[in-house]
């Protein structure tokens, strides 16, 4: 081989070990995953926790786990929603907030629901904790 083409395959062995090691890194990032719907109110056929009569965020599963609901209170016309969740650990997730409207909000204070998809990742036998930037809410584990 000459000089030149052992450089040539120099830099493919180079770009080829870079792009593996690119794959292999985006594996152990989780995906975030996007909302399956978001409307205003408390979660259809669910009771609020006591815990939310001042206005607390709080989370529940839905669809025996399948799904769960994230909800978050405030402004009817600006209203705070959760723009995705990516998982950390088998039972620990992180939520993302959607950036705020622009515009007037009113001043009024509601629950806003946004639902998900339970990542595969998730567990639902035992508790999962759900970090938001200003507090972590807890789903108590289902039983089976």
């Amino acid at each position: 081989m000459n000089r030149l083409s052992s450089r040539s395959a120099a830099r493919t062995g180079t770009a080829l070990v870079s792009a593996a090691a690119i794959v292999l890194l985006a594996g152990c990032t989780s995906a975030q995953n996007k909302p399956v719907e978001n409307y205003a109110g408390e979660p259809k056929g669910v009771d609020a926790p006591a815990s939310s009569a001042g206005g607390a965020s709080w989370a529940t599963w839905l669809e025996r786990g399948d799904q769960f609901a994230i909800v978050l209170y405030g402004s009817s016309t600006c209203p705070p929603e959760v723009a995705s969740v990516s998982v950390i650990a088998d039972n620990q997730l992180k939520a993302t907030l959607a950036p705020a409207p622009g515009g007037i909000c009113t001043r009024d204070y509601v629950p806003h629901t946004t639902v998900f998809t339970t990542p595969s990742r998730v567990t639902t036998s035992s508790e999962v904790t759900i970090a938001l930037p200003d507090a972590t809410l807890t789903m108590p584990g289902l039983r089976g």
